[in-house]
């Protein structure tokens, strides 16, 4: 999956034509930077009405795993998320993975560099995913490059597929 999968993603952080944030953007900045669990509170019940909706299809018998945010920077907004596709698509949410080490925020840094910090992070799964449909959970994605290892991971521990989703898209300025 290192080749850039494909993410559905709910929204963007920024408005495509000036730098000001979406309303989700918002939502996002003050549910993952600030704990703001009214906005947490937002982001949980777009991301159900997405899945109940049939925006965001999903395996019926899918296991949802939410990356873990790094441990000095705790971050619910994952874990929510996750729960919501899971109560949504009648599924299970698992802590399937586990992130050992902190790292610096991937948005401070070159795309170039962002592989070696992702495997810096030492994410490992922890759970039996075997023969499992696992619908992969991110709060922004950048460039998918914390999805795509973690999917890689999943699928070497013997997922039978990974479906990488993401609250919202950033992008460069």
């Amino acid at each position: 999956m290192t080749e850039s999968p494909h993410i559905d993603v709910l929204g963007t952080i920024w408005h495509t034509d000036r730098h000001e944030r979406t309303p989700l953007g918002r939502l996002v900045e003050a549910a993952k930077d600030c704990d703001d669990s009214t906005a947490r509170t937002r982001i949980v019940d777009e991301i159900h009405a997405w899945v109940a909706s049939g925006g965001l299809l999903v395996e019926p018998d899918a296991i949802v795993v939410g990356i873990p945010s790094s441990p000095d920077r705790p971050n619910h907004l994952v874990s929510a998320v996750a729960r919501a596709v899971a109560a949504a698509n009648g599924s299970a949410p698992v802590d399937a993975v586990v992130r050992r080490r902190a790292t610096v925020r991937l948005r401070d840094l070159d795309s170039s560099e962002r592989p070696a910090v992702v495997r810096a992070a030492d994410y490992e799964v922890v759970e039996d995913v075997e023969g499992r449909h696992v619908v992969l959970v991110d709060d922004v994605v950048l460039s998918g490059t914390t999805l795509s290892h973690v999917a890689d991971l999943l699928l070497a521990a013997g997922a039978a597929s990974v479906q990488p989703i993401a609250i919202a898209r950033s992008r460069r300025s």
